[in-house]
């Protein structure tokens, strides 16, 4: 899986040249991304090359305004283990997930060297989504395509997914990492693993 991963990454990494930014209309799942990403790039900039717990500490309250944690949490998963699970583990496990989440994206955005994230369009998804189409934009390199899966719940929209690279799915990623752990090791032994892998997102390269 490692070696997959890195080889989508190195291709997103020769996507050709960005593509136009998208016109934003207030209340759309196009304008809650680029909320949702100028926000990502404000914490960059602010927490730029500070220690690991304060860049999650700042970006964590900014990616739970626009992400649907919780129904990530339940579909990596799986529904059947999540129906099997009782409300405190459920509860449990979700906090783990958050935070697991929130370390993933501090890590990517380790350091700010002049990067920008644009909305580049959307496009229908499966089941009443939307896909909206970004792009991490680095001086000097290829553009990388982010595209998000948004569900609208109320009035508001939310990220559901996302593919890094235009490709890889993340839920499908938390799935593969949680699934062997879940079979092995049981509840307590995901929990366990899961705050192992947050502790290590610190020492991972970023954009």
């Amino acid at each position: 899986m490692k070696s997959v991963i890195a080889a989508l990454l190195i291709a997103a990494l020769f996507v050709p040249g960005a593509h136009a930014e998208a016109t934003l209309t207030p209340g759309s799942a196009q304008a809650a991304v680029d909320d949702l990403q100028t926000g990502m790039l404000g914490i960059m900039k602010e927490t730029s090359g500070q220690p690991f717990e304060k860049r999650v500490e700042a970006l964590c309250p900014v990616l739970e305004t626009k992400m649907d944690v919780k129904l990530q949490s339940a579909m990596a998963i799986g529904r059947s283990v999540w129906d099997s699970w009782s409300e405190d583990q459920r509860s449990t496990y979700v906090g783990k997930f958050r935070q697991y989440l929130c370390a993933i994206y501090a890590s990517r955005f380790k350091n700010f060297t002049g990067q920008t994230l644009a909305v580049t369009g959307e496009r229908p998804g499966p089941s009443g989504t939307v896909i909206v189409n970004s792009e991490v934009r680095i001086p000097q390199e290829a553009s990388i395509p982010i595209d998000y899966v948004m569900r609208k719940t109320g009035d508001a929209w939310r990220v559901t997914d996302l593919y890094l690279g235009g490709r890889v799915s993340e839920v499908a990623l938390r799935r593969s990492e949680f699934a062997g752990v879940l079979r092995s090791r049981g509840f307590d032994g995901l929990i366990a693993a899961i705050a192992s892998k947050t502790a290590a997102q610190g020492n991972k390269p970023g954009y």
